[in-house]
């Protein structure tokens, strides 16, 4: 993984308006807490998240395992946006140390941890030596309820390229190892708490003033909380994590029959790249036990947090040579909240045209993200006025956390771009191993990569759906009036529909097309009828584009098929992106449902005026 530093492109106030415009865009607005630094008493908070619901305050020396489990999640960093939610959901981690290999001490000076705690993943490298010269490397996964080895990350994900290693006697081992992490042990004793699991919002589920929640309980050893939940997954392995008066953990035990694992963490710091501080902690050293011996001493050198793209498929040969028999948790985003799957209910008729189509005329408004609130999170207990995420300014205000947060609730890092009881489930485009880094590297540095940040267009899907359709039987306009910071604002497809007619040489609209080797920005598209759902067929992109935040690049032979079927004031999305060159296997975007929205038609305007300057003069790796 490469970390550079270096001169990034700021796009000033349009920079600072869009980002606005797209927070809002992506959620409904909650209030906002106060500003200041740690909330001191008890009771709620003023302002809040989503629906303006009271941000909840531990009172002072509280005991119980809600004012613990918020403390420990507030105190580590991981609860962002306006909603406090736990958003840290991957993690890249670098350090060196010794780690124990087959009985012999190897002595690593590359040790990367990438992480994800959505699919319950981890990839494990390192590469160092043996005391006596020898050399020793290894490529450690865990998927889900899968474990193997890669001679190369990613092996045989590509054909040809690579020897994945089924480990099914390792995949206990590592799911312990994950869920007692620093990060992890807090998400274990949440997914203990209710299921299935949420993603922490404050965190609503766990009852107040009890010290045992399904099977998470807290009992105090003096004047440090013990916390002790199951490790998802894994049965009869049960943690107990100690910790300090920080609310970090600084001893985790696992016992699972006659074995028990012992992890200690010390030296909790913001470990990220200077130039991309993000006020999430992580050990500077973790130590880990099994039956008393070390098997693994790591100092940390470098992590970078919030939702960096880290995938872990899983290869035909593993999936066929285990059965698993360990389920690991599915995370939801607000389980105590109805959701709301992409399915047509629409009790009214659906429009016709004279020749029988549905008319997808109409304004339409498209599903919102799941992530409530903005980036505008109250300043939490371990920032200062005068220091914290902007040195000499620290956090006065809930504005001061809005340029590092944001790039926590970007739903496509997130995986998240469907409607909100579709979009719990992760959907990331799942890239060839040769190209992981280089989505990393783009993303750290988007401000400067990121092509809407020199007022390209956002092209498809990033521009995601249409919010006015004007049909006639021969074609379909669609208008997009997303904002994403300097790019998008408005956009226009005028796409033809294929009704078997030739023009004045006889060629077919997929011929003409054919002939065409010009690029654009939202493709050249050909629409066809199938039954009820219109087909529309796009290729001829340009490569400039991404498929959204996070490096998410595609080449100039992406192809794209979109599906639209009316039933009465709705219409079902569907997309399919193929791209053989970077993917692995084609992208099938989570269905979205549109609704018809009421009143006049709305006004779309032009597009925002967007301009690049000071190219040179800003140096930080914030991502927006």
């Amino acid at each position: 993984m490469t970390y550079r530093r270096g001169i990034v492109i700021a796009i000033g106030l349009v920079l600072t308006v869009g980002a606005l415009m797209t927070a809002s865009a992506q959620a409904p607005a909650g209030g906002q807490g106060k500003g200041g630094g740690q909330a001191k008493g008890g009771g709620q908070g003023k302002g809040g998240g989503r629906g303006g619901a009271p941000l909840y305050t531990p009172a002072p020396g509280a005991k119980d395992l809600k004012s613990v489990l918020f403390n420990w999640a507030w105190y580590m960093g991981m609860l962002r946006s306006s909603d406090e939610r736990d958003l840290l959901m991957t993690l890249e981690y670098q350090g060196k140390g010794t780690v124990q290999v087959d009985g012999q001490p190897c002595n690593v000076t590359k040790y990367r941890t990438s992480i994800s705690y959505q699919t319950s993943g981890e990839r494990i490298q390192y590469t160092g030596t043996r005391p006596n010269g020898q050399a020793c490397s290894n490529v450690e996964v865990l998927s889900g309820a899968y474990a193997w080895n890669e001679d190369i990350p990613g092996a045989e994900l590509v054909p040809g390229k690579g020897k994945a290693t089924p480990m099914p006697a390792t995949v206990e081992e590592r799911m312990i190892r994950l869920w007692a992490s620093p990060q992890g042990a807090f998400k274990g004793a949440m997914a203990g708490t209710s299921d299935p699991p949420e993603m922490a919002p404050r965190p609503q589920l766990v009852p107040a003033n009890v010290s045992v929640a399904g099977k998470t309980s807290v009992a105090w050893e003096g004047n440090k909380p013990v916390v002790t939940f199951p490790i998802p997954g894994v049965p009869n392995a049960i943690a107990s994590a100690t910790l300090n008066d920080k609310f970090m953990a600084e001893r985790v035990v696992v016992k699972q029959g006659a074995k028990t694992y012992e992890f200690t963490y010390s030296n909790y710091k913001d470990w990220n790249n200077p130039l991309n501080p993000a006020e999430a902690f992580y050990a500077g050293r973790m130590i880990e036990k099994q039956n008393g011996a070390v098997v693994r001493d790591i100092t940390t050198t470098l992590t970078e947090v919030a939702q960096m793209y880290v995938v872990m498929p899983v290869p035909a040969s593993v999936k066929a040579a285990i059965k698993p028999t360990n389920q690991p948790p599915n995370w939801t985003l607000n389980a105590n909240a109805p959701a709301a799957p992409a399915r047509q209910t629409a009790a009214v008729a659906t429009p016709r045209l004279a020749d029988g189509h549905p008319d997808m005329t109409g304004n339409w408004g498209g599903p919102q993200g799941p992530i409530g609130g903005g980036g505008n999170r109250r300043c939490g207990p371990t920032q200062t006025p005068d220091g914290g995420i902007n040195p000499g300014t620290g956090c006065k205000t809930p504005m001061d956390n809005f340029w590092v947060d944001y790039e926590w609730i970007s739903p496509s890092r997130f995986g998240l771009t469907g409607n909100t009881g579709e979009a719990l489930k992760p959907s990331h485009p799942m890239y060839k191993p040769e190209f992981w880094d280089k989505i990393q590297e783009l993303d750290q540095w988007t401000n400067k990569e990121d092509p809407i940040m020199t007022c390209q267009p956002m092209g498809l899907p990033r521009e995601g759906t249409p919010s006015r359709i004007i049909q006639s039987p021969t074609d379909i306009v669609f208008f997009y009036t997303t904002s994403d910071y300097g790019g998008g604002n408005m956009e226009f497809r005028d796409i033809p529909i294929d009704t078997g007619q030739r023009n004045a040489q006889g060629l077919t609209l997929e011929q003409v097309r054919s002939k065409s080797v010009e690029a654009f920005y939202m493709g050249s598209s050909i629409a066809k009828w199938q039954g009820d759902t219109l087909v529309i067929d796009s290729t001829n992109f340009v490569d400039t584009t991404w498929f959204g935040r996070g490096g998410l690049f595609h080449s100039a032979d992406m192809h794209m098929v979109e599906k639209f079927t009316r039933k009465g004031d709705e219409i079902l999305y569907q997309a399919t992106i193929e791209d053989p060159d970077v993917l692995i296997e084609p992208w099938v975007m989570p269905d979205k449902i549109l609704r018809l929205r009421a009143g006049a038609p709305q006004v779309i305007h032009e597009r925002a005026f967007c301009e690049v300057y000071e190219q040179g003069n800003v140096s930080t790796q914030l991502r927006h």
